[in-house]
């Protein structure tokens, strides 16, 4: 589940239960979006412990160079409505190459 903002869904034709791709540098994902004021505009929020979501193909490859901890909590995406949301289970993958 990705939580957006109501004013974000709006601007992306976004409507809660609506399967939407969200695309990193490193690939996309598919997830279906709750929409949701808990959120602050311009803010996404999911989980990346379930891994039939897949969120992890679309963060971050950086580490911390102390920690060598991966950064998976914050990563710059875009947003659009899933194009074949009918043909895609959430959380279904494409990787870029």
């Amino acid at each position: 589940m990705l939580l957006i903002n109501p004013a974000d869904a709006q601007q992306n034709g976004i409507a809660d239960g609506d399967m939407v791709c969200v695309e990193s540098p490193r690939g996309k994902v598919d997830i279906k979006a709750r929409v949701t004021d808990e959120v602050k505009p311009g803010i996404l929020s999911s989980t990346f412990h379930f891994p039939e979501i897949m969120l992890n193909v679309i963060t971050s490859s950086v580490s911390d160079s102390l920690a060598m901890c991966p950064e998976y909590k914050v990563v710059t995406c875009r947003i659009r409505k899933a194009k074949k949301a009918h043909l895609r289970k959430a959380g279904e993958v494409t990787e870029k190459v």
